[in-house]
């Protein structure tokens, strides 16, 4: 991601923020995250967040849009690490947590949640669960998957219940959690972007003078409709996929093997990751943005994505799993912003594009993802409900300012 560096190895030592943000996961791409603490600190907040990075071999301390920031090594993006020094990196997480002086503690996933709460008590300071996902589906049907699944259920019961205020993504994820849980007035705060106003659009590599059907994120391959979209190209002659995004090379290795499949190989082209705060900007010169999910679980069936909402800003029409809350976006807009379809079929998915394609009123469609998008779907008209749920939690800052987000 871009960094405006403000002080790289600060010693923080006996400060006392007003907010500690923890997250267990790969930091620099983590778009929520970074909003959430570049909002609370541009409202004039003292702010730490602390994370996990790939491919760093020492931690980082700095300071940057007026956050100071903790990283600790994860291992190679590659995934080729033990279990072990995975959870060495989250023990050394958690330390820092335990060393860290606040007034309230914001746990962005269930893995952070036994440190912040420690923290919290210990501190005597406001506690704050940030559920980004759902948690206790296991992956599979093995002993340790199962027994893993019931730890982090438990572990998201008392998140949950023992926090002072609660927030997830989506309206859906709001009813589960309050049913499973019996937590009332939990916060729907969704993963949009950034408002923004005049979209310059960058080209990462794309093929040229042909239409460009567009994923950007993390590439899970067999967690995403990936086998399915590239099974419909064969259908839809003139299309190009893009895939944009960083995954381990067991992934990788089979969006090849599946273009090989169906020989589309000169068609799916793999791009590298981009920072962030530039997908907007990389998305608008897409024809069509792809969100593939697959109902894997209960997670992704209720999940949205941030991405769905970056298509959007940059003004781009979208093709989606026909999920609850993506379907509840894409319908948006006359004419749609998009179509949905059957991610395990791939005629379901061709049809859906060509649907697109072949609109007459596809202008129509660009304009009013951009409309939406300013409207509504973006960071600005948002971001209201983090600052109000702060004030209401430990009172307005001590030093009020504006430097931006």
């Amino acid at each position: 991601m871009s960094r405006e560096v403000e002080g790289i190895g600060r010693d923080t030592l006996g400060k006392k923020y007003d907010v500690c943000a923890a997250v267990v996961g790969h930091l620099p791409f983590d778009a929520r995250v970074w909003k959430e603490v570049r909002t609370l600190a541009s409202a004039g907040y003292s702010v730490r967040l602390i994370g996990n990075r790939y491919d760093i071999d020492q931690e980082l301390r700095y300071s940057e849009h007026g956050v100071d920031v903790v990283e600790f090594p994860f291992g190679p993006r590659s995934g080729d690490t033990t279990d072990l020094k995975r959870a060495a990196s989250v023990l050394r997480l958690w330390k820092e947590v335990l060393s860290t002086n606040a007034r309230a503690f914001h746990a962005h996933n269930v893995h952070t949640f036994p440190s912040m709460f420690v923290a919290s008590r210990l501190r005597r300071a406001k506690l704050v669960y940030d559920g980004h996902e759902l948690y206790g589906e296991p992956s599979s049907r093995s002993i340790s998957s199962r027994a893993i699944a019931r730890i982090l259920r438990l572990v998201e019961r008392m998140a949950v219940r023992r926090s002072d205020r609660v927030i997830t993504t989506n309206i859906s994820r709001v009813e589960v959690l309050s049913k499973r849980h019996g937590r009332e007035q939990i916060v729907c705060l969704p993963n949009v972007p950034y408002r923004v106003d005049s979209v310059a659009p960058i080209d990462p590599g794309y093929p040229q003078n042909v239409p460009i059907l567009l994923y950007q994120g993390g590439i899970y391959a067999e967690a995403r409709a990936f086998r399915e979209t590239i099974a419909s190209l064969p259908l839809l002659p003139e299309l190009h996929l893009v895939i944009l995004g960083f995954g381990r090379d067991g992934d990788l290795e089979l969006i090849d093997t599946w273009a090989r499949e169906f020989g589309v190989s000169e068609r799916v082209h793999r791009l590298g990751p981009q920072p962030f705060d530039q997908l907007v900007h990389t998305a608008a010169i897409a024809t069509i943005g792809l969100v593939p999910l697959k109902p894997v679980s209960l997670n992704s069936w209720l999940g949205d994505t941030n991405k769905l909402h970056e298509y959007l800003m940059a003004g781009v029409p979208v093709v989606a799993s026909s999920f609850p809350e993506v379907r509840r976006v894409v319908e948006q807009g006359d004419p749609a912003v998009g179509e949905t379809f059957d991610p395990e079929n791939p005629r379901s998915i061709a049809d859906a594009i060509g649907r697109i394609l072949d609109d007459p009123r596809y202008g129509e469609r660009r304009a009013e993802a951009r409309r939406l998008a300013l409207e509504q779907h973006n960071w600005e008209f948002e971001s209201h409900r983090l600052v109000g749920l702060y004030e209401d939690l430990i009172g307005p800052p001590k030093v009020q300012y504006q430097r931006g987000s």
